[in-house]
């Protein structure tokens, strides 16, 4: 911005507080994005693992009952 419209602008507190909620909304937002994704995809490599143990046991369970 140029000195003069620096000196033009006014202390208008209305402007200033929606500049500093636009840059926290501007700054949240990837995070609560990206957030979720990580979240998301941790919650399904839990589920597989977890599912890949409860197959193995049922497998060994069977294999067991065979003999």
């Amino acid at each position: 911005m140029t000195l003069a419209t620096l000196l033009l602008h006014g202390d208008d507190a209305k402007l200033e507080l929606l500049y500093f909620v636009a840059s926290v909304l501007l700054a949240l937002t990837p995070l609560a994005i990206f957030g979720t994704i990580g979240v998301l995809v941790v919650r399904k490599i839990w589920k597989e693992r977890r599912d890949d143990k409860a197959a193995e046991q049922r497998s060994m369970r069977n294999a067991e009952m065979r003999n």
